[in-house]
């Protein structure tokens, strides 16, 4: 018999077996499962601004009587401008570290850029306590900059964008020729974006 607390949990995250001989249905509301298929365990998610279904483990030695899954990514794509206005301002404050928020409001489909106001900024690292939402306000793209060096994600980075839903992109070299990375944050799985994911 499973434990109250367990009952609860994959309740609310289920694993789903996709059918071998039916149609799979995308997840509908917000959230996420997990999806068992013939070629692995996925990731399914959804929110307001994406839609996602990424392979966790892939495998094809072992037959299962399920069906299989392909990849998808959808991400409502944020202003480019708003991208321009935050490496103006990284460029400005070079060669101290600085971050923004892009903010997409759902009800009225209207993007934002929030400059965070640092507590601490050096030329390796930014701090700053987290921005309020508003009602209908999602956070869609985490944004900070490295300054005079690389565009990399470190592993603080890591720890900070572990169990969050969000595009994550840093800035470098912003005193000469800019480099970007973007990744997309799915609860502690990381998927590389590239270096124009704003175009």
């Amino acid at each position: 018999m499973l434990h109250p607390i367990d009952i609860a949990l994959q309740t609310a995250v289920p694993t789903i077996m996709v059918p071998l001989h039916g149609e799979f249905t995308e997840l509908a509301n917000h959230g996420h499962r997990f999806l068992a298929s013939s070629n692995g365990l996925w990731l399914e998610a959804r929110r307001a601004w994406l839609y996602l279904r990424w392979p966790l483990v892939q495998q094809s030695a072992v037959a299962m009587p399920y069906g299989t899954v392909q990849k998808a990514i959808q991400i409502a794509r944020a202003p480019r401008e708003l991208v321009s206005e935050f490496i103006s301002h990284a460029r400005d404050v070079c060669p101290l570290e600085c971050a923004a928020w892009i903010v997409w409001n759902a009800e009225t489909d209207t993007w934002k850029l929030v400059p965070i106001t640092p507590t601490t900024a050096t030329p390796q690292s930014v701090s700053f306590q987290r921005p309020r939402l508003g009602d209908n306000e999602h956070l869609v793209v985490d944004l900070h900059s490295h300054g005079r060096i690389n565009a990399f994600f470190s592993q603080e980075d890591d720890t900070d964008d572990r169990g969050e839903y969000k595009v994550a992109g840093v800035f470098g070299c912003l005193d000469g020729e800019l480099e970007a990375r973007f990744r997309l944050c799915a609860n502690g799985l990381f998927i590389d974006l590239g270096n124009k994911w704003e175009q």
